[in-house]
């Protein structure tokens, strides 16, 4: 229990906030406002405060999924539609266009460009310098929510826009595990390569426009997409990343330099 409120406290210091925020807009309502106030203040009714502070959480939970499926909407079934108008043969197959799209802007683009590790925030310097987190704890802990949340997230959306449950699935296991190897490349980027890392903006920038031009360009060039990429949202593709992650996962737990990266972080935000 010690290690799950080490590892999760941001996460516990956010539901608590949002209760407290959802609290303070219940308290305005007319009618109810005042009673409510009134048992949670000062008759310290805790039940009735935690089942509220679950409703909050459960509204956040709900869009947290609305903002991915506006992702998925957006950058990936549109683009799908308008490229499908000129392209027939990419309109015939909604499915594998859109495990395609998805592979190259989220699986791929989203592990290598969007990392954890080297995004350090306002509430990471909260956690670490005021109430004292190992930048270990507090970089496991968001990873494990990113990879569980995108898991359970795209595996749903990824079904709403066509894709047949059983390879949403095995997509979103794929991405899943893709996680942690991005993870893993970003702290050899920091380790060996320190001319990438001091510019590691432009490399994102790089590393985000060649997959979007694969994305979007690819398709219109071949007027197609193969069928092969449905391979990727195949069991023996998912099968062959989980490996690849589970590997990328021992060396992020027995790497020991995580203060070091976020003291240049934070260094780099006094900049």
């Amino acid at each position: 229990m010690i290690i799950y409120n080490k590892m999760f406290a941001e996460k516990i210091l956010a539901h608590v906030e949002h209760t407290n925020r959802f609290l303070l807009m219940l308290y305005k309502v007319p009618g109810i406002g005042e009673n409510l106030y009134q048992k949670i203040v000062f008759e310290d009714d805790r039940k009735l405060k935690e089942n509220l502070g679950r409703v909050a959480e459960v509204f956040l939970i709900l869009l947290e999924f609305l903002r991915k499926y506006i992702y998925v909407l957006l950058f990936m079934y549109v683009p799908y539609r308008i490229i499908g108008h000129f392209c027939p043969l990419v309109a015939s197959h909604q499915e594998t266009t859109m495990v395609y799209l998805f592979f190259m802007l989220s699986s791929l683009c989203g592990s290598i460009a969007n990392t954890t590790i080297m995004a350090m925030g306002d509430r990471d310097y909260l956690m670490i310098r005021v109430f004292l987190i190992s930048p270990y704890m507090n970089f496991f802990g968001k990873l494990i929510y990113k990879v569980v949340t995108d898991f359970i997230y795209f595996t749903l959306i990824l079904s709403m826009f066509g894709v047949t449950f059983w390879r949403a699935l095995c997509l979103s296991i794929l991405t899943a595990a893709c996680r942690p190897v991005g993870e893993m490349i970003a702290i050899l980027i920091f380790e060996k390569c320190k001319k990438i890392y001091d510019n590691r903006g432009t490399f994102n920038g790089m590393v985000m426009a060649v997959c979007v031009l694969l994305a979007y360009g690819l398709p219109v060039f071949t007027r197609k997409v193969g069928a092969g990429w449905l391979w990727a949202a195949s069991p023996l593709a998912a099968l062959i990343m989980i490996i690849a992650g589970a590997a990328a996962t021992a060396y992020l737990w027995w790497y020991k330099h995580y203060r070091k990266i976020v003291q240049e972080a934070m260094y780099l935000r006094r900049e």
